[in-house]
């Protein structure tokens, strides 16, 4: 682009002194002779020759780095390219959507918090909610890294106040596996057992 803007304004610049050069050899009759028809139309004819010669060799150039840039694209254009699947991606694409919602509900309570047409008991309110969910965040992620540490790498979970959702890429679970799980959800949270819900997914 650099290039590009550069060659522009050196063809701008040699436009502008032809012009000028054109203008005065006319005035002055040396180029063209005495009679003011035909130094006009001799003025003419080299502006659009010289026009169209410019024309012509961007006309080259655009060819040539579109072509080039086409090169570089590999694949069919419009192509959607996967390069995870399966279970790894359910639960990436999970993960994602949890902090998604997670920033959205966090910037509606900011916005709450930062609003001087409310009461300090609202405030108060939206400040709390705040700190909660923060306090579920670091559980959330708390858990996941215990359950990575024994061997459930792959896992989302996504907490409340009394439940928890927990989805693992695992072919299947044990009873010994699932109760694994819910020891350490019981450790970091107050969430009993039965309000576990435990769902292992696989490609």
């Amino acid at each position: 682009m650099k290039h590009l803007f550069k060659k522009n304004q050196i063809i701008i610049t040699t436009l502008a002194v032809m012009i000028a050069i054109a203008g005065y050899l006319n005035y002055s009759g040396k180029l063209f002779g005495d009679d003011p028809n035909s130094s006009a139309e001799a003025n003419t004819e080299m502006v659009n020759q010289e026009l169209l010669d410019i024309s012509e060799e961007d006309l080259e150039t655009e060819s040539t780095e579109i072509a080039s840039t086409d090169s570089e694209v590999e694949g069919t254009p419009g192509e959607a390219v996967l390069t995870n699947g399966g279970a790894d991606s359910t639960v990436a694409q999970a993960k994602v959507s949890r902090e998604q919602v997670r920033a959205q509900n966090k910037e509606t309570l900011q916005a709450l918090i930062d609003n001087t047409n409310i009461s300090e008991e609202e405030k108060q309110s939206a400040v709390e909610q705040m700190v909660r969910m923060t306090q579920i965040a670091e559980q959330e992620l708390a858990i996941e890294t215990l359950m990575a540490s024994k061997g459930f790498s792959e896992s989302v979970v996504n907490l409340t106040e009394d439940s928890a959702d927990i989805v693992v890429n695992a072919e299947e679970l044990t009873d010994a596996n699932r109760a694994q799980i819910e020891d350490i959800v019981t450790r970091k949270t107050e969430i009993a057992p039965e309000n576990i819900v435990i769902t292992p997914i696989h490609e």
